[in-house]
């Protein structure tokens, strides 16, 4: 019927408007279909039964009644009809003389903001009509942000093609759950964009700036994702410095008990010792047990030496991983570790001196109490100076 009635009105030799009323002259060329037009109410002439095929009558189209069937003067009438809502069927605009779906950039405009409405409205909290307008109430973050869902015609013609891309891509944001921290910070931004400004403006105003608020939001996701990076690296360098500060520790913690021997071994030697007979082959037999049972703890730890080594051997590699890129927070994390990683490697060399010290001591202690007190004080002072250069060097080189 659509068609029908168009090609009637593009065909009348004269078309006027007043009070809702579009008048045009027309030749009768199919009564049944005038007596349709009337029976349904879209003219007004009362005296259709007067005229017949050939006769010239001008027509009283009542354009609210046309709007029914997707007529329209104007496209602001269009939307005044279709607020929130696409037609699924076909439109006629009688100001542009063309049919909705030729005009492609309004078209296209209006399609976008009605989208747009209907995602904003899914992620509000909750959405209600008064007046013919939608309102939606969005909260974020403790945050609420009142938006009538209002706009104009003159909303859609400030579009231009950059814009609606833009528009179509936040659309396609609300919609995925692909991107939930991206759509949280845009929604979050969107509450913050809009409050400032009057409540019955709101929607206008983002339509309006959208390009704006669009680079802003980009902007803030950045910064979000940085922050977000950032905090993540963080907590991983930390993490990987408290592992390698705890394996470390473990060295010496798990020595503990083998450690406490050494000067029991000595004070047992220095205990057993005949003194009356310092030159009995008992005295010689302990010092040599004595010298044994250090090459043993030697031993034991050669192999702690060898598991510090491989720790160190695993920071550097991991440390490694991030050669590429000079981040300032691998230097900080691992700073700790590096100086318990010194820290353990000397109080390993303190150990290494100190059973060493026990041998010493004892033979020290036989060759003094043997007349040798002069070869004794030397070995000893020797070997004090020896580890004393030895340690104050280690310190120095941490």
């Amino acid at each position: 019927m659509l068609n029908q009635i168009v090609d009637i009105i593009n065909t009348s030799s004269s078309k006027s408007i007043e009070d809702n009323v579009l008048f045009c002259q027309n030749v009768i060329d199919d009564k049944s279909f005038l007596d349709t037009l009337y029976d349904s109410g879209l003219i007004e002439n009362s005296d259709i039964d007067d005229y017949s095929v050939g006769d010239s009558i001008i027509l009283e189209f009542s354009l609210p009644r046309l709007s029914s069937i997707g007529f329209f003067e104007t496209r602001e009438s269009f939307l005044r009809k279709n607020y929130y809502n696409i037609p699924t069927e076909e439109i006629y605009i009688f100001e542009k003389n063309s049919y909705l779906s030729d005009d492609l950039l309004f078209n296209k405009n209006y399609s976008v903001i009605v989208n747009l409405i209907s995602e904003i409205s899914n992620c509000s909290k909750h959405t209600y009509e008064d007046a013919e307008i939608l309102n939606a109430i969005i909260l974020r973050e403790e945050i609420s942000l009142f938006l009538p869902l209002k706009y104009s015609y003159e909303d859609l013609e400030s579009l231009n093609e950059d814009v609606t891309k833009k528009i179509e891509q936040f659309v396609s944001l609300l919609q995925s759950n692909s991107f939930a921290d991206k759509k949280n910070v845009y929604l979050n931004f969107l509450v913050e964009y809009l409050t400032p400004k009057e409540e019955n403006t709101r929607f206008s105003f983002l339509i309006q700036r959208f390009y704006d608020y669009d680079d802003k939001a980009e902007s803030s996701y950045n910064f979000y994702l940085r922050n977000f990076s950032y905090n993540k690296l963080k907590v991983e360098l930390d993490s990987k410095a408290l592992e390698f500060n705890q394996k470390l520790q473990s060295v010496i913690n798990d020595s503990q008990t083998k450690l406490i021997a050494i000067p029991t071994a000595l004070v047992f030697t220095l205990s057993t010792l005949d003194y009356e007979n310092i030159n009995s082959f008992k005295n010689y037999l302990l010092i040599i047990g004595l010298i044994i049972f250090c090459i043993f703890i030697q031993i034991f730890i050669n192999n702690q030496k060898s598991s510090i080594s491989f720790i160190s051997d695993n920071i550097s590699q991991y440390k490694s991983t991030f050669e590429q890129n000079k981040i300032v927070e691998l230097e900080k994390s691992f700073s700790k570790v590096e100086k318990e990683k010194i820290k353990q490697s000397n109080r390993i060399l303190l150990m290494q001196l100190f059973l060493w010290l026990s041998p010493i001591i004892a033979t020290v202690m036989v060759l003094f109490l043997n007349t040798y007190k002069l070869i004794a004080i030397i070995i000893l002072l020797v070997y004090i100076i020896f580890s004393l250069i030895i340690y104050t060097a280690a310190l120095c080189k941490g």
